[in-house]
């Protein structure tokens, strides 16, 4: 289990980058790192479970929890990844709880 509180400093993005979550979606590497930094901050566990890769697509299930009232979730990853880049990420997962949990904090 990796301690790096989500900063992806050192990630590697590619020209063009985009993200699409349930929750936030982004069409550059910094705005992507900032809310990775914010909800790592959040974050209380962190294990990829799996990770399967097809060509140039990474597919990663990770079990996480956070420091919100919350049940540990599981969610699929799918990142496209080109020459060493990633190209574009998404993030499925059921974030009802989640969204609600966010709303009540606010």
């Amino acid at each position: 289990m990796s301690k790096k509180a989500g900063t992806f400093h050192s990630v590697p993005f590619a020209p063009g980058f985009t993200f699409t979550g349930p929750v936030a979606s982004f069409d550059s590497p910094e705005g992507f790192r900032a809310m990775a930094s914010r909800a790592g901050q959040l974050v209380t566990r962190f294990e990829i479970r799996r990770q399967f890769v097809d060509g140039e697509t990474v597919c990663s299930i990770i079990d996480w929890e956070m420091a919100l009232p919350v049940a540990p979730m599981t969610s699929a990853e799918i990142l496209q990844v080109r020459d060493g880049q990633i190209v574009s990420g998404e993030l499925i997962y059921d974030a009802q709880e989640l969204r609600a949990a966010m709303a009540a904090s606010t």
